[in-house]
């Protein structure tokens, strides 16, 4: 876990935040069930770093994206409120398995629209005291909101 943890810089593949450890937040998601190959059950490669929120609504189900294997573009957030959406630019087939992955994950539920506009509402709050301090903390504790707030220009 301990490397798995740091090879992900602490940020869970699914929610894109840091994971605090003391929280005891963090888990191994094997992207692959165990139940449907158990051949990758150890396999490095099978494994996403994922907060228990995550991995426990992922769970066995294979009709969540690979994070590993998504465009960079393809989820989009609405700043202000935090919604999540897919980018309308990729091609429909990859959108609705995105929307698909949204819904399992409960991507745009209230908690975590809130939690992205509170990121997205600090890092405004912050940024214009802090400057590049605040952009680097920034991108280090929510790079899902950051990758979005430098794509936006703001």
């Amino acid at each position: 876990m301990d490397d798995l943890y740091r090879s992900y810089d602490g940020i869970c593949a699914y929610l894109g935040i840091y994971i605090e450890r003391a929280t005891g937040a963090a888990s191994a998601d094997h992207f692959v069930a165990k139940s449907s190959l158990p051949g990758l059950a150890y396999e490095w490669d099978n494994y996403r770093l994922a907060c228990l929120a995550m991995n426990r609504l992922k769970n066995r189900f294979d009709d969540v994206l690979d994070p590993f294997s998504i465009p960079a573009d393809l989820f989009r957030i609405e700043l202000i409120t935090g919604r999540i959406y897919c980018n309308s630019s990729h091609p429909l087939h990859l959108r609705k398995k995105a929307g698909k992955t949204i819904a399992r994950l409960q991507l745009d539920s209230g908690i975590n629209r809130t939690m992205r506009s509170k990121h997205f509402s600090d890092y405004l709050a912050l940024s214009s005291q802090a400057g590049a301090a605040a952009r680097n903390y920034f991108k280090s504790q929510s790079p899902f909101v950051w990758t979005e707030i430098v794509r936006q220009g703001l």
